[in-house]
């Protein structure tokens, strides 16, 4: 389902893209296959967020269990630290790419559209 979603999104953007470069098409057609390559970028980052929390779960689960083999013999659990950080700083790069594409579809922040 996930590779068909992003097939889908490129083909999108792909076709919005000679949409635009195409001299012929008028204001209106361009503003639709602008929205069009936005919905579709939309819906990557949507499936891009579901991985990466998926991934990021999986990762602090996994550092859980380097944490453990491990032991409490003098280690103080860096390797398992640095994995949860990584983990979450990744989750939170995703989620803010989610959340400026949201501003700007939603319109809280204006920009100049072809």
């Amino acid at each position: 389902m996930g590779v068909a979603l992003v097939r889908r999104g490129i083909a999108a953007i792909l076709l919005a893209g000679v949409a635009l470069v195409t001299t012929g098409a008028d204001a209106q057609e361009k503003l639709a296959a602008f929205e069009d390559m936005a919905e579709a970028f939309d819906q990557i980052l949507t499936a891009m967020t579901y991985a990466a929390a998926g991934l990021c779960l999986f990762a602090i689960v996994w550092a859980g269990f380097m944490l453990m083999a491990e032991g409490g013999e003098g280690s103080d659990g860096g390797g398992a630290r640095t994995a949860v950080i990584m983990a979450v700083v990744g989750l939170v790069l995703v989620l803010s790419a989610k959340a400026v594409v949201t501003l700007l579809l939603g319109g809280l922040v204006s920009f100049q559209s072809p």
